[in-house]
């Protein structure tokens, strides 16, 4: 659907803004049909936000209704929204700073905006420069009006309001995140976080996760590691639902150091067996095949979400990767193999460029030594096939960092 021409040309200099939400106003969220799912979803959470503060409930609708006293919260991504397009070129809104950028957003309140018919209406228009900077645009509103972004976390709801104006001095663009990807890891999950979900969720299903990404959101973040000890991300939303809804939404999903290429660890446990593709032993010498055909098949079942791919391997339920007693240099020349096997796997299942995929090792503690190497074995932290992938440096557990990236580290 296209939509006509509905702005005139306005003169930014010369309008005041003051666009008033209140118990009597009429507020439509207003969306082109081709808005992407995931900010529909948001969309409808700002909304019921809304409702929280005024006793009215807004509309979310594809037609834009020109009549006074309406307040239209107009949405979408500069470039890719036909309505935004629109009023971008009435020249209401000036999307410069946003175009070309990583989630970043415009909110600009506009009164009176004069469309093609001589009628006017009062707008709130949100301008993202990519689907989350829509979405934290979107948000931004519910932050105006005082919700917190623990809401539906710790019942923090906000004060009921009777009315609230948005003048010019509302007018916001957000900055680029200097740090690209933002969230956290539902670790140690058991026993509260895991009782929790499956009290309410039925598990650690996407109805759960649902939750979990709202509340990321809020909070301007775009990356989780799930829940690991006994769930299976990518099985127990029932099937992809989780994998699918974080991807609609924007969200970047990382499992843990010892889930290698999109598969949860737990997976292996229900599939390996007397006759499996995959094998029956979690061991990359005694059953390279096998685990080959796993991480290949994690890849094509996720590799076209976002994602950031772990590499790397530990040994089952994450302990240690080879029988005790085996030295440094045999556990750094195993990580080598891995690393090279997972890499060409990912150039045939995702990408030929591996520039173009996210990968990430995570140097938990147990696997550190086989990083950084001693003074006889120098360790992988040099090796080519770290090229461009990402390091995550994590403490021990109780607050300690082996040490802090130095000049060659940061320039990876």
């Amino acid at each position: 659907m296209e939509f006509p021409q509905l702005f005139e040309e306005l003169e930014r200099e010369t309008m005041k803004t003051e666009i008033i939400f209140s118990n009597n106003s009429k507020i439509n969220f207003v969306q082109d049909p081709s808005t992407a799912l995931g900010i529909k979803r948001v969309a409808g959470w700002v909304a019921k936000d809304y409702s929280l503060v005024f006793d009215e409930k807004p509309a979310i609708t594809e037609n834009l209704e020109a009549e006074r006293g309406i307040v239209q919260v107009i949405y979408g991504v500069a470039g890719k929204s036909p309505l935004l397009d629109d009023v971008i070129s009435a020249n209401a809104i000036d999307v410069s700073e946003i175009m070309g950028k990583r989630e970043v957003y415009g909110f600009f309140p506009i009164q009176s905006g004069k469309l093609m018919d001589g009628s006017v209406t009062d707008m709130l228009v949100i301008a993202g420069s990519d689907k989350v900077g829509t979405i934290y645009g979107l948000l931004h509103l519910s932050e105006v009006l005082g919700v917190s972004p623990f809401v539906n976390w710790a019942n923090l709801f906000p004060e009921k309001l009777s009315i609230k104006k948005l003048t010019e001095e509302d007018t916001f663009i957000s900055h680029e995140p200097s740090v690209k990807y933002r969230g956290f890891f539902i670790n140690d999950e058991w026993p509260a976080f895991g009782t929790w979900c499956s009290k309410h969720f039925d598990g650690f299903t996407a109805r759960m996760y649902e939750t979990v990404y709202e509340l990321l959101l809020r909070l301007k973040g775009n990356y989780l590691s799930p829940a690991m000890w006994s769930s299976r991300f990518s099985d127990d939303g029932p099937g992809m639902e989780s994998a699918l809804l974080a991807d609609e939404l924007g969200i970047v999903i990382g499992l843990s150091h010892s889930e290698a290429c999109l598969r949860s660890g737990e997976e292996y446990r229900y599939l390996r067996g007397e006759g499996s593709i995959y094998g029956d032993a979690w061991n990359f010498r005694t059953n390279r095949e096998g685990i080959i055909n796993f991480w290949r098949d994690g890849l094509k079942r996720s590799g076209d979400l976002s994602n950031i791919i772990v590499l790397g391997m530990r040994g089952e339920r994450d302990t240690i990767i080879l029988e005790e007693g085996s030295t440094l240099t045999d556990n750094a020349d195993l990580l080598r193999d891995v690393l090279r096997t997972q890499n060409q796997l990912i150039r045939e299942e995702v990408n030929p460029d591996l520039k173009k995929v996210p990968r990430m090792l995570a140097l938990y503690k147990e696997v550190e030594p086989f990083f950084y190497g001693n003074e006889d074995e120098p360790g992988i932290m040099d090796d080519p096939e770290l090229d461009d992938v990402l390091l995550l440096m994590c403490e021990d557990n109780h607050g300690y960092l082996r040490s802090l990236p130095d000049k060659k580290m940061r320039a990876h």
